[in-house]
């Protein structure tokens, strides 16, 4: 047996195991990778609520993510939950250096719930090094200073932010409502959409840090970049559907990580 591709995963915890490390990593082992992690918080919380945040010192990020890059063959990286500007310096530093190869940046800046997470500034800093940034409306918002509420303001918001460096910006569209699910996708060949049936199910919690392991996922495995967007896309539908009838928790509810695709 070969071994296998290694994706990392820089992100915080959730001890639901809905979203963050957890959903990071059940989605690298259903799509053939070996998972790799680097906790940057830990949280406490269930399908209805937040109760705590805890970020890691920088200290402690610096050495997790030292003692994976030392060792382990990297070949994709998803980063997610960035607590503080001193994390972001870390993980921009490894970046810089080249030691964080096709780096998916999922922006979190607020859970599900409403709880605020990440930093503004932290998630600016990494933007030049990015392969795929995946922020949803929300988080598209917040970073760009401007409020994006229709499908063209998420093609605008795809391309003001691709001016920073990454080279794909993709900006989901699940929170906007209507029938259908709007993505806006900006390359250099320029903007476009992808578009899917809205499924009604209560449990979608982690949908925005499965969608973003799984293009690392298949970027680890050597797919382009449109190709691997596409497949996280309709991998993250199978987890929805696969998870609808499941009852773990009265509050959004996680994805099935395992679908039969």
């Amino acid at each position: 047996m070969s071994t296998p591709r290694l994706a990392l995963t820089i992100a915080g915890s959730d001890s639901s195991g809905g979203a963050g490390i957890q959903a990071d990593l059940k989605t690298f082992a259903a799509l053939d990778c070996y998972g790799a992690s680097v906790i940057t918080a830990v949280t406490s919380q269930n399908t209805k609520v937040i109760t705590d945040v805890h970020p890691m010192p920088a200290t402690v990020v610096a050495a997790q993510l030292g003692a994976i890059l030392e060792d382990m063959p990297v070949a994709a990286v998803k980063i997610g939950m960035v607590a503080s500007g001193e994390i972001a310096a870390t993980i921009r530093a490894r970046a810089r250096n080249g030691e964080l190869p096709k780096m998916v940046l999922d922006p979190v800046l607020t859970a599900s719930t409403g709880r605020r997470l990440g930093v503004v500034s932290a998630i600016e800093r990494l933007l030049p090094y990015a392969t795929v940034v995946t922020p949803n409306i929300e988080e598209a918002s917040a970073l760009l200073g401007w409020q994006v509420s229709t499908p063209a303001d998420m093609a605008g918001a795809a391309a003001q932010m691709a001016s920073h460096g990454p080279q794909c910006v993709v900006v989901t569209g699940g929170d906007l409502g209507g029938p259908e699910v709007v993505d806006a996708v900006w390359t250099a060949s320029g903007a476009r959409f992808l578009r899917s049936p809205r499924l009604e199910t209560p449990n979608n919690h982690g949908t925005g840090c499965t969608f973003s392991a799984a293009i690392a996922a298949r970027l680890a495995h050597g797919y382009p970049i449109d190709d691997s967007i596409a497949y996280a896309n309709r991998y993250v539908r199978s987890a929805l559907l696969a998870a609808a009838d499941w009852r773990l928790g009265s509050g959004a509810g996680p994805l099935n990580h395992f679908p039969r695709l």
